[in-house]
């Protein structure tokens, strides 16, 4: 923990993937700049083990286990308990990630916490999701976590970009000054996992965030092509990111975030 006091009400969490260094390197940066905090920040790595190992996970995805058990056989789902342990008093948390789908920032709120989408729809990213329906184990479910794909997995632009998502997210929980310039976002809802066959290569025809009409080709293999039955906007779709599923088909909820917590169901706010 860093800045004056005992008790951080505020988090950075990176590491949950061991394979996605972005993040942790992101924070060992804040470290290395000896900043002036004008609150306590805890900062966290959540899976030492898999980081050191390179590896998304050592026993089972982390962010798909949450609250996790600490009696657990199971690495990652005694450290999702022990994550959430960590920042059970923190009113808001900043999770790093990286992926291999896109080059910019994409924030991922929980519908159900309001002052979380405020907190994103204030940083700097185009794209801010909402992955309710399809991602059962997420921290952004068990906590008041605004989640961020970095960037590209292993580059230096996503370690560049989480850096400055963590410089935005300080200034706006006032832990250090300064303003952050303000970005036009459009909001998603994420409706369904696109699935694939394993051990099968495949090559998207698509691209992130742009709609797909029906009748469109969005990935071939060496035997069949996956055609789009209606339309849908491809989010974090990628050839090589996941195991069993090429990505997931959302939605856009609005282009403002009054609108898209209408689409969501979240009363509005007048505090945000």
């Amino acid at each position: 923990m860093l800045g004056p006091g005992a008790d951080a009400d505020v988090a950075i969490v990176g590491g949950i993937h061991g394979d996605e260094p972005s993040g942790v390197r992101a924070v060992r940066r804040v470290i290395e700049s000896n900043p002036s905090f004008q609150r306590p920040v805890k900062l966290v790595i959540a899976n030492p083990p898999a980081v050191a190992s390179h590896r998304r996970y050592l026993d089972v995805d982390m962010n798909r286990v949450f609250p996790g058990d600490p009696a657990s056989p199971d690495q990652e789902r005694r450290l999702a308990a022990a994550t959430l342990k960590e920042i059970n008093d923190c009113s808001v948390v900043l999770s790093l990630h990286s992926t291999h789908s896109y080059d910019d920032p994409i924030a991922l709120v929980s519908r159900s916490n309001p002052p979380v989408q405020g907190l994103a729809a204030r940083l700097p990213v185009s794209h801010i999701v909402d992955p309710t329906p399809c991602f059962d184990g997420a921290f952004p479910a068990c906590a008041p976590v605004v989640s961020v794909e970095a960037g590209r997995q292993l580059t230096e632009e996503a370690t560049e970009n989480a850096t400055d998502i963590v410089a935005a997210f300080l200034r706006l929980t006032d832990a250090l000054p300064g303003e952050v310039p303000t970005t036009d976002s459009t909001y998603y809802t994420v409706t369904d996992a696109v699935s694939k066959q394993p051990d099968t290569d495949y090559e998207l025809q698509i691209e992130n965030f742009e709609v797909v009409e029906p009748g469109t080709t969005v990935a071939r293999s060496e035997d069949r092509e996956y055609v789009a039955d209606d339309a849908f906007v491809p989010i974090l779709m990628s050839e090589t990111g996941y195991d069993d599923i090429l990505g997931y088909k959302g939605e856009t909820a609005g282009t403002s975030l009054s609108s898209a917590r209408a689409t969501w169901g979240v009363p509005p706010r007048s505090s945000d």
